[in-house]
């Protein structure tokens, strides 16, 4: 089975570093994407700028790790310090500096926040959204975001404020976060495999969207912390077997899942960590470890996913929410399935209408344009595969991942000219993750860890979901994350073929 997760993740990375190769997309401020090829200058400054990157790492690693002297531990440490100072900085400037408006779902959710903080639905129930619908339908249609706005009321109880832009200070926190979380993921892999640290502090310290995202209010940001130290502290417990490293790891996988539902992928992928090890015990017939093992898999789920459903729950019966007023799934997935003006297997305004119009009826409507979509795929399967491939490419090689329609910065002067050296350093930044990834994966292939295979499913996930779902270059955001500890892995050296 391990086997079987490489191989796909191998090849699930050489289909993104093959059309980051060849494309480039662009995103205009109505989420319209433009997908191009690339320009062969672009991507050759792109690759240099990638093997310059490793290199440099490389040798700064070298003389920082290789000897663990007293002058090198100091300079490691006043090295981490300095750098993650300056990331700090960078993030606090940037929130006082830009300060865009906040409109739609993120205006929706902080509305929600503020009448649970304040306890006053008659302020807000009834008043009417930017879609054009009251804050109760709204709520109807969209449950999954109650839990986020929840868990916002929670914040703005505890600071006795509940002025939405301070929501942002939890992007600011999160963005810190994915830091230490990263890097105490790579110190955890680092036990088994040599680690080039100075590449995982760059490319986490250098993801410059996750820094420019932190204006934008929908708990993407925080969740991924939280995810990240799920994955540290479950690692944590396979490795020293104690069970409060579990209850920490389900607690935030916990308040992750109620601020983003597709944080669902990192919780599967936990299960599926938890069950290698399991399976491992087996083999050695230990009857009270094994019972232990399968009891903290179902508490780590239930504690997981069903606060979420109680929280949803509570809020449904205490506003007297009509449950039959959802927002189909599926029409979700017949948008994924369908081309939009935005790009394949994005956002279709006209589809997400119809949706919230009518919900029961387009429900089964949509599911039978489900059902022909996929016979029609079946039956022309070359226009199947170059939907999906444009698909992708719109996801993984808009470079920017939505940071820069996020902000105003096509409108400040000052801040556009960041615009294309952001796409070349992120585009270079990926190839090399990619690149670093596939290699390090088939160079491990035959002994790789339940660590790495960890964070691979994760990112298989992803992947493959936002095949099936939705489309949108915000989303990957959290998949290339994910790789960074296993593309910092050291590359090992080729075996010279006349070596003994």
């Amino acid at each position: 089975m391990k086997k079987i997760i490489c191989i796909i993740g191998i090849i699930c990375l050489v289909i993104i570093l093959v059309l980051n190769l060849l494309f480039t997309t662009r995103l205009d401020f109505s989420e319209c994407t433009t997908t191009v090829l690339n320009n062969y200058m672009y991507i050759i400054f792109a690759i240099i700028l990638a093997i310059l990157i490793c290199i440099l790492t490389k040798l700064i690693n070298n003389k920082l790790y290789k000897y663990d002297t007293e002058k090198n531990k100091k300079a490691r440490k006043c090295l981490i310090i300095t750098s993650v100072t300056i990331y700090i900085l960078f993030n606090v400037i940037w929130l006082i500096a830009v300060n865009p408006y906040i409109v739609a779902d993120s205006v929706h959710v902080s509305n929600m926040a503020q009448m649970i903080a304040r306890g006053t639905p008659e302020e807000f129930l009834n008043s009417t959204t930017y879609a054009g619908i009251t804050l109760k339908e709204y709520m109807q249609a969209y449950p999954h975001q109650i839990s986020l706005a929840f868990v916002y009321s929670i914040f703005f109880k505890l600071i006795h404020f509940d002025i939405i832009e301070l929501l942002r200070i939890l992007n600011l926190i999160g963005n810190i976060a994915i830091v230490f979380a990263i890097y105490k993921i790579g110190n955890k892999l680092s036990k088994e495999y040599v680690m080039n640290k100075v590449l995982l502090l760059t490319l986490i310290l250098t993801f410059t969207s996750l820094t420019l995202l932190s204006t934008f209010i929908y708990g993407d940001i925080p969740s991924l912390a939280l995810s990240l130290f799920s994955i540290y502290f479950m690692m944590k417990y396979i490795e020293s077997k104690n069970i409060k490293y579990t209850i920490f790891a389900a607690i935030f996988s916990m308040v992750a899942y109620m601020m983003r539902m597709n944080t669902l992928i990192f919780i599967i992928a936990t299960v599926i960590y938890l069950l290698f090890n399991l399976f491992k015990e087996f083999t050695k017939n230990i009857c009270k470890r094994n019972l232990i093992n399968i009891g903290i898999i179902i508490a780590y789920v239930l504690i997981s996913i069903v606060p979420t459903s109680l929280v949803k729950g509570y809020f449904f019966n205490k506003y007297d929410l009509d449950k039959n007023k959802k927002y189909p799934i599926e029409s979700y997935l017949i948008m994924a399935m369908q081309e939009s003006p935005r790009g394949n297997g994005w956002y279709n305004e006209d589809i997400a209408s119809r949706a919230l119009r009518n919900p029961i009826e387009v429900k089964k409507k949509y599911r039978q344009e489900i059902k022909e979509r996929v016979k029609y795929f079946f039956d022309n399967i070359g226009e199947c595969i170059n939907f999906y491939i444009m698909k992708t490419a719109s996801m993984w090689t808009e470079n920017t991942y939505s940071a820069i329609v996020n902000n105003p910065l096509r409108e400040n002067k000052t801040l556009e000219s960041i615009e294309m050296p952001l796409k070349l350093y992120q585009k270079g930044m990926l190839l090399l993750i990619v690149l670093c990834s596939i290699i390090v994966l088939i160079q491990n292939r035959k002994n790789i860890s339940l660590e790495l295979i960890y964070l691979l499913t994760v990112f298989i996930g992803g992947f493959l979901f936002h095949l099936l779902w939705e489309a949108k270059s915000r989303y990957i955001i959290t998949y290339i994350v994910v790789l960074i500890p296993i593309a910092s892995i050291c590359i090992k050296k080729l075996k010279n073929k006349y070596e003994q």
